[in-house]
């Protein structure tokens, strides 16, 4: 399977009560059968929401989605696939600037 590889990278900057933390940092590869960066440019262009609301949603989706579908045989997928097919559909509907047909990459 052709894939991307991306370096994921998510750096603490505050605690929950807004005080500074340093020197938290979580480091991981991961593949994805698409271009998430191009996927989170299209939905920043569609969806009503920040660039980072719009990240966060992109990127995290795209990778829970990816492993889902790679341990789709597992029974701990099973449940959330029929919900999560729903929601990519809903949320292609709803960044739909464009004609059904041309969203293929959008998610």
């Amino acid at each position: 399977m052709n894939s991307y590889r991306y370096k994921i990278t998510v750096e603490a900057l505050t605690g929950a009560k807004g005080e500074p933390v340093e020197g938290q940092i979580l480091s991981f590869e991961a593949a994805n059968h698409d271009d998430i960066l191009g996927i989170v440019e299209r939905m920043r262009a569609r969806l009503p929401f920040d660039g980072d609301t719009v990240a966060s949603l992109g990127i995290g989706l795209k990778l829970f989605s990816e492993v889902a579908l790679i341990q789709r045989n597992d029974p701990m997928f099973e449940m959330i696939r029929p919900a999560l097919g729903e929601f990519v559909r809903a949320l292609k509907q709803k960044s739909a600037a464009e004609p059904p047909a041309s969203l293929g990459g959008l998610l």
